[in-house]
């Protein structure tokens, strides 16, 4: 008897922490979206979408309800928009937004093949495995559930885009391409998008529910600087190097103005006690004295909260000269801007004109994108949210919160379509690593942003 009451206790301590019939068939599919590269250089999100459209057809969807839009001459920049529909609907359908394509990876530079989903010390590691497959096989999954569940009938029509492009200007944007081409098959009264999770603590607990109601917009710039050039043999002050250099160098030290955002103030109200440390008595300050200029200083020096609360550029690219004895002719650096909402390109370019003052540097705007205004906090959107939080995270607070990132809800704010990004998938500050080598996603959270979305989407559609 002893024996057996400890291999049963044994067998608790190792046993998930969901039981899920439908879990392994979840992780199928995020393992198959995460190990088709849909990267720019290499891949290709129409095969992503010809995946997701298979295991649609599969589960009863009908070809009229499961369309693939593939820009003319973009064979690889496939998108893909399904719809369960409803009897008789009285309100616009919600729309579930995930990209598929991803950053370039190079298997060189990986620890793991960044085209292999491995699981590994509580992790799932893999290009996209967090940016943004984790809520396109969420979304996926559940719309394959929902099709297949005896008595489901939404009041709303529930419809589910997976799109490319939002991660490099080298493709169609999908969601822009939909809006003026197919408007009619994302068309929706608000959309769930990426762009906010969960905050945890230094002991992985739980801190805030966060809920994006804003992003700021990414504008690219170049400095140049042209010169004759001529013999490097016979050098002169005017060169253009250095002149890019000291350009360079004001634009490090630039700082643009402080526009503390209502929903970054309710942020740091929220957040500031949870967090209790330095950093959390900073928010807290601001949150109740704007003016407070000390915890201010605290703020800025910290990269995240610095982003939060003002425009900033940073410089990514660098090039210049034609020859190593042959004195440089050009020299040209790129600048990669997040700018704030209500603040123009055009502004921009001026401060950073006149901060580097100088007329042999010229500024320009290379890629320009409109800005966009938050979506309101309604009831509608927000009640959902709160209930399915404390089922699930019960005294967790959920914190309204501007994304320093830009994601492709900025074209569906423009078009009339309010846009909230959130997922349920809590993590560290940074842990993620998108963009960057070794790309992970926690499984319990991954596993928990599948149960949380699910939950509001039911909410949302009932």
């Amino acid at each position: 008897m002893k024996k057996l009451l400890a291999s049963l206790s044994v067998a608790l301590i190792v046993a998930p922490v969901y039981a899920d019939p439908g879990r392994d068939a979840f992780r199928e599919i995020y393992k198959e979206m995460v190990e088709i590269d849909s990267s720019p250089t290499t891949g290709s999100c129409t095969k992503v979408v010809r995946a997701a459209e298979a295991r649609l057809l599969a589960a009863g969807y009908s070809g009229a309800d499961v369309q693939i839009v593939i820009p003319e001459g973009r064979p690889d920049d496939g998108n893909l928009v399904a719809r369960i529909r409803a009897d008789q609907a009285k309100k616009k359908g919600v729309l579930l937004l995930a990209h598929i394509d991803v950053v370039d990876a190079r298997r060189e530079d990986w620890e793991r093949d960044p085209f292999t989903l491995i699981e590994e010390n509580g992790f799932f590691y893999g290009r996209g495995s967090a940016d943004d497959k984790a809520m396109g096989a969420v979304f996926l999954d559940l719309m394959i559930r929902l099709k297949q569940e005896r008595g489901f009938k939404p009041k709303r029509d529930l419809i589910m885009a997976l799109t490319c492009g939002e991660e490099t200007s080298n493709r169609v944007n999908g969601v822009d391409y939909l809006l003026k081409n197919r408007r009619d098959l994302i068309d929706a009264a608000f959309a769930i998008n990426e762009g906010a999770g969960g905050l945890l603590s230094e002991d992985d607990k739980p801190l805030a529910l966060q809920v994006q109601a804003g992003e700021k917009i990414h504008q690219v710039y170049l400095l140049e600087v042209t010169n004759p050039g001529g013999h490097s043999s016979r050098p002169t002050p005017d060169n253009a190097i250095y002149h890019l250099a000291e350009a360079t160098r004001k634009v490090a030290g630039l700082s643009f103005p402080i526009q503390f955002t209502p929903v970054v103030r309710e942020y740091f109200r929220v957040t500031g006690p949870l967090l209790g440390d330095e950093i959390g008595e900073a928010m807290s300050a601001l949150a109740r004295d704007p003016a407070d200029t000390a915890a201010l200083s605290t703020l800025v020096a910290d990269p995240s909260y610095n982003a939060m609360l003002h425009t900033t550029c940073a410089a990514t690219q660098l090039e210049g000269g034609h020859a190593p004895n042959a004195l440089p002719q050009r020299a040209a650096v790129t600048l990669s801007c997040r700018v704030m909402q209500g603040t123009t390109p055009e502004q921009v370019k001026d401060t950073l004109d006149q901060a580097i003052g100088d007329p042999r540097v010229q500024v320009s705007i290379v890629r320009r994108r409109d800005g966009s205004s938050p979506p309101p906090l309604t009831d509608e959107i927000m009640k959902p949210v709160q209930a399915q939080a404390a089922k699930q995270w019960p005294g967790v607070p959920v914190a309204p919160v501007m994304t320093v990132g830009a994601t492709d809800g900025r074209f569906l704010m423009n078009a009339g379509i309010p846009t909230y990004g959130m997922s349920g998938m809590f993590a560290a500050p940074d842990e993620s690593n998108a963009h960057g080598l070794n790309e992970k996603q926690r499984v319990r959270s991954l596993y928990e942003g599948r149960e949380f979305l699910e939950g509001i989407v039911r909410a949302y559609v009932k």
